[in-house]
């Protein structure tokens, strides 16, 4: 987090998943709280988090590249790489479905939705 965040004022969005609120992890939040400010999201929703599919279109980047990552090291670089290259169209694509994804989740009343 401080290599993402090195001044301190990060937003990390946590979705409460059940991996997300082992002992451990909420441990590890409390202790570095000056360095971010958390948010908390509902449990299980990607559909309302425009952030799940950026993920997905850098993992299939990632995974598009070759050869694999050697090491942690090369897969960070590789990772900020493909952050820092990706399409300001893209993300004002995932913002610009909010409103759909938002009635589509209502109408779904905790269902599935096509995002």
């Amino acid at each position: 987090m401080a290599f993402v965040f090195s001044t301190g004022n990060g937003i990390c969005q946590q979705d409460n998943a059940p991996c997300h609120k082992a002992r451990i992890v909420l441990e590890w939040f409390e202790e570095h709280t000056d360095e971010f400010h958390l948010k908390s999201w509902l449990p299980n929703s990607p559909d309302l988090n425009p952030m799940e599919h950026i993920w997905d279109v850098m993992e299939r980047q990632l995974i598009a590249q070759t050869p694999p990552c050697p090491n942690i090291s090369t897969l960070r670089d590789r990772c900020l790489d493909i952050w820092y290259n990706l399409s300001p169209v893209m993300y004002e694509k995932r913002v610009a479905s909010m409103l759909r994804r938002v009635a589509a989740a209502l109408k779904a009343k905790r269902g599935t939705t096509r995002y």
